[in-house]
């Protein structure tokens, strides 16, 4: 009876401080590389984010909460991710936005018209009434510098992005959206 005893008390033991030390340690070590400080990120995989403007509208409605993976730095974004990234306004605050142009290429709005080395792309999710200022609808070329994206919000006429600011290198960019929770 007492080594049935002496195991319970040694296995809870190693659970309660066991459990712990290896999770200490993965978000130490930080085995995927995460871009992210957010133990939920680094552990886990995922962390859940709540969008902060319109500038998504309507694809993401302002105080909707998205689930956003973890991206390791090896992973491969493409054209149409929805991204989350550290701010450009330096204050560590995440953004979530669309990337619309990859590391080395041209990028230009003509007329409303996306276009990528001069090429039309299109973007079924941008709405026409939400690109109809100047700056939403006309973009001079741009070069892309090599691990750096072109981001965009899709509510084009309210949102801080690229056009404003430079292109997001790809160090700042903590993940892609998996999932976008329905508002409560």
């Amino acid at each position: 009876m007492a080594s049935k005893r002496q195991w319970f008390v040694r296995s809870l033991w190693a659970v309660l401080i066991g459990v712990p030390l290896v999770v200490l340690a993965l978000y130490v070590i930080n085995p995927s590389g995460v871009q992210s400080l957010d133990p939920r990120a680094r552990i886990l995989g995922f962390s859940p984010y709540r969008v902060g403007s319109s500038g998504m509208a309507s694809t993401l409605q302002a105080e909707q909460v998205v689930v956003i993976r973890a991206r390791n730095p090896r992973g491969e974004l493409k054209r149409g991710d929805i991204v989350a990234f550290r701010g450009h306004d330096g204050s560590g605050n995440v953004w979530l936005q669309r990337i619309v142009g990859l590391p080395g290429e041209s990028l230009a709005i003509e007329e409303g018209q996306l276009l990528i080395n001069g090429q039309p792309v299109q973007e079924p999710y941008v709405e026409p009434d939400r690109a109809e200022t100047d700056y939403s609808r006309d973009v001079p070329a741009t070069d892309i510098p090599a691990g750096h994206y072109y981001l965009l919000g899709d509510n084009r006429d309210n949102s801080e992005d690229c056009r404003m600011h430079a292109p997001v290198s790809g160090q700042d960019i903590i993940g892609v959206m998996a999932q976008a929770l329905p508002l409560q």
